[in-house]
């Protein structure tokens, strides 16, 4: 007999979440253990909606009634049965379809968002737009970056984002390298991120170093 599908929920005072791992991905907020539970079974037929809207085949959830489904603690260690175990190849591939199908409903929704606005908090508490923005892309560097089995692979997160950050570069427009502008309140050229960037990782090569050598750790001569 198939397990029923569970809601998860973790949180305390005033803040709580409910995740649906039965469709990976969805997943609620609310300010009370019940009311993320509620938003959770709402989120479940919206986040298909978008799926589906993006050409996601949705018919392995579509006769789910997430008014049936179970309400579990989130384990302590935070991981739930569902993410135990070999992913088959097509499960792969239907979680980066998944994963374009979110991007581009999300980039759908800021696209003609003016420079303005983007930067507009609409009240003191909330963020700007591209305060989540930068909180999403930073946030899926550091999932991702837990892939890893350091040091028994090469790096590769860390090798991505490398390429990453070259890539963009690499295909700069001439009339971006004189960008200068106010971001979050402080002043950015492209020239200071240039900086920036080699002094952070300059500043951490010697933290690096220094951690290296309190361990006593071996390592090839530089």
């Amino acid at each position: 007999m198939k397990e029923t599908p569970a809601i998860y929920v973790q949180g305390e005072g005033s803040y709580w979440l409910a995740h649906v791992p039965v469709l990976r991905g969805c997943i609620a907020s609310g300010t009370t253990r019940d009311g993320a539970i509620t938003n959770a079974r709402r989120a479940f037929r919206a986040y298909l909606e978008l799926l589906d809207a993006r050409g996601v085949s949705i018919e392995h959830w579509k006769d789910l009634d997430p008014a049936t489904f179970e309400v579990r603690e989130l384990p302590a260690d935070r991981v739930v049965p569902e993410d135990i175990g070999l992913l088959e190849e097509h499960e792969l591939r239907d979680f980066l379809h998944q994963f374009e199908a979110s991007r581009a409903a999300l980039m759908s929704l800021v696209r003609e968002i003016s420079p303005e606005e983007i930067e507009r908090k609409p009240t003191e508490t909330m963020w700007s737009v591209r305060e989540a923005l930068e909180h999403v892309m930073l946030t899926e560097a550091d999932f991702l970056s837990r892939l890893e089995k350091w040091p028994a692979d090469p790096y590769n997160t860390l090798q991505a984002v490398h390429r990453l950050v070259f890539q963009r570069f690499t295909v700069m427009e001439p009339a971006d390298t004189a960008l200068d502008h106010v971001v979050m309140g402080r002043r950015w050229t492209t020239r200071k991120v240039m900086r920036r960037m080699l002094e952070h990782e300059f500043e951490h090569f010697g933290h690096i170093k220094e951690i290296v050598a309190a361990l006593g750790a071996n390592r090839p001569p530089e």
